[in-house]
């Protein structure tokens, strides 16, 4: 996966938490073992305007084709949306 967020090695993270919270809290902090990236911490405000974003595309989704797509249909959708690629 490619992305500008700082990184931390997982290892670092362990040890360090409470600087990786705080790094978190001013942009999206990526953590990485063995060279790939395996989760990212960022702060509830990120989180909620990631979720608000995914709601957005969703009604859109919903607004163009006039009904809903159901439960199954629409994490289909989000997932296509999170693993698309550039």
């Amino acid at each position: 996966m490619k992305t500008t967020a700082p990184v931390f090695a997982a290892s670092d993270a362990k040890n360090n938490f409470g600087k990786l919270i705080d790094a978190a809290q001013r942009r999206p902090i990526a953590i990485e073992r063995r060279g790939r990236t395996v989760a990212f911490v960022l702060a509830p405000e990120d989180m909620e305007a990631m979720e608000d974003f995914l709601l957005g595309l969703r009604a859109q989704e919903v607004m163009k084709h006039g009904k809903s797509l159901g439960m199954k249909a629409s994490e289909a959708y989000i997932k296509k949306i999170l693993h698309a690629k550039d």
